[in-house]
């Protein structure tokens, strides 16, 4: 268990210096990238893992779908992550970080 207490800390470090660097993210796209990492944390750190919209923006407190999809295009363009939707009700989006964010 301490190991992956461990493993949480340093991934979660790894971004949040790497977002602090980038003057183009807004604050709302942080708070999606924290609603990212506690999809990928649950997800079991797999590079690929699902999310779905309504708990990204509960998590990230995104009461917009508008906005919720301003940020996602925007940490796509910015190369955070890929993206690649999902219409199954169930199965959600899958999303992946791409090597520059050190995850």
């Amino acid at each position: 268990m301490r190991v992956d207490k461990l493993k949480i800390h340093e991934k979660f470090n790894q971004v949040v210096h790497l977002i602090n660097l980038d003057n183009r993210v807004s604050s709302t796209e942080m708070a999606l990238i924290y609603g990212l990492i506690v999809f990928y944390i649950r997800g079991g750190f797999h590079s690929n893992f699902h999310v779905s919209r309504s708990g990204l923006m509960q998590i990230s407190k995104i009461s917009s779908t508008r906005t919720y999809h301003k940020s996602i295009n925007n940490l796509i363009k910015l190369g955070y992550i890929e993206y690649h939707p999902s219409y199954h009700p169930k199965l959600g989006s899958m999303v992946s970080w791409i090597n520059t964010v050190g995850i």
